[in-house]
């Protein structure tokens, strides 16, 4: 199974409710980090799943998910494994790859029930980080009786990019560090309702292609992406957000996509066949959104950096995605 369909699936799963950077780094103007660990051990962490003590500064990390390795390349900190991303160029996203400075960390795939345990112990970590592991419940407690293995705070892919960088700063014993990361972070995206005042309350949506020609359409404020989305200005629409069913998406048909008619509509389609079974359709293309232009489908890598947002695929979202929305908002009607 592709990371794409694995995480299309994650979503499924964990955010839809359907029966489921350009690096962070130290630009222009940043304070100069250290990559020393400066916090006293032990550190106990407490999760959904239980506690987890590290007690020494650890030296093999192992992350077990976009997420967590993402905060911890932000924080200076190089895995010695961590999950491939297929789809991404050598199995790692543009933005974890700038970090990684040539380094060669084992590239993990995991299964249809998530990761290997015996697969991950045979790396000898001294820590674990798998917030963001959408099978960890499986398997949290055999891994943390031998290795410290963190696990999610609110529930699984739920835990905020902030939630998962302090996490990982304090098992690391660079919380100050992860403090400041956080703090550039929400700067930039600050900045983007300074620079892009025309996106301030524009209706979007934003889908997930099914099967058949229909759609997943998130509809909860919730959902990590919209909150991102959110946060650039943009506003997941009252019609969207109170369609019954699901949790954090409904799945629509073709006769509801007039529901995908807002100021822009974002999409992702696994593949070339979704993305005809959903575009070749005369109701979707009839759409006001899609008539004038407003329909951004995104590439991988673009969908991963509002997908699962992190310090360092957050930049990468606001260089990459945030002009296309301008544009797209900004389009006369038809």
């Amino acid at each position: 199974m592709t990371t794409g369909i694995r995480l299309l699936a994650a979503v499924a799963t964990a955010l839809l409710g359907l029966g489921t950077l350009l690096a962070c780094g130290s630009g222009d103007g940043q304070a100069p980090r250290t990559t020393a660990s400066t916090d006293a051990f032990p550190v106990t962490l407490k999760h959904k799943l239980g506690s987890t003590t590290i007690t020494a500064p650890p030296k093999r990390i192992v992350a077990l998910s976009a997420a967590d390795q993402d905060a911890l390349l932000a924080l200076g900190v190089q895995p010695i494994a961590m999950v491939r991303m297929d789809g991404h160029p050598d199995g790692i996203t543009p933005w974890a790859k700038a970090k990684l400075g040539g380094a060669t960390p084992t590239l993990l795939v995991p299964g249809d029930n998530g990761f290997d345990p015996e697969q991950v112990l045979k790396l000898e970590p001294d820590l674990i980080l798998a917030n963001f592991d959408a099978g960890l419940d499986k398997y949290w407690s055999k891994l943390n009786a031998i290795v410290p293995t963190t696990g999610y705070e609110t529930g699984s892919y739920q835990d905020s990019w902030q939630q998962v960088t302090r996490q990982v700063g304090r098992a690391i014993g660079r919380k100050a560090l992860a403090d400041q990361v956080i703090g550039e972070a929400e700067a930039r995206i600050a900045g983007v309702r300074k620079t892009n005042p025309e996106l301030t309350g524009k209706r979007f949506g934003y889908f997930v292609a099914g099967q058949a020609g229909t759609v997943h359409l998130l509809k909860s404020t919730e959902d990590t992406a919209t909150k991102l989305l959110g946060e650039f200005g943009l506003v997941l629409p009252e019609n969207i957000r109170a369609q019954p069913g699901g949790t954090f998406a409904v799945e629509l048909s073709a006769e509801k996509f007039d529901l995908l008619d807002q100021d822009v509509l974002l999409s992702y389609y696994a593949n070339e066949q979704q993305r005809d079974a959903v575009e070749q359709n005369p109701l979707f293309r009839k759409l006001a959104v899609v008539r004038k232009g407003g329909n951004l489908t995104l590439a991988l890598p673009e969908f991963h950096s509002i997908r699962a947002p992190s310090p360092l695929s957050i930049p990468y979202a606001i260089d990459k995605l945030v002009p296309m929305l301008s544009a797209a908002v900004q389009k006369p009607a038809a």
